[in-house]
């Protein structure tokens, strides 16, 4: 399954745009824990990516919040998480 999304960041001031990327599913998790973990990481990686239902986790626990990631990003992904002690389920 993949989705689209555009997703424009700031960095350094300067507008970053990435439209139509191809998305997929890495790995699904319970703990808001692991969810902003996973963030400040990817974040500091540079990686393009959404948490599906992260927000839902939040308001009312009602199954996993799904990590998706650009295409092109999985592999660098999974081995960055790799090595982090998480407690999630891959994809």
């Amino acid at each position: 399954m993949t989705y689209m999304k555009m997703n424009t960041n700031l960095d350094g001031g300067n507008m970053k745009s990435n439209i139509d990327s191809t998305f997929v599913k890495v790995l699904e998790t319970d703990s808001l824990s692991d969810i902003a973990l996973i963030k400040s990481v990817l974040d500091a990686e540079g990686v393009n990516y959404f948490i599906q239902g992260e927000n839902a986790k939040f308001l009312q626990p009602m199954g996993p919040a799904i990590l998706m990631v650009a295409k092109e990003d999985t592999g660098n992904v999974i081995k960055v998480l790799q090595e982090l002690k998480l407690k999630f389920v891959w994809g």
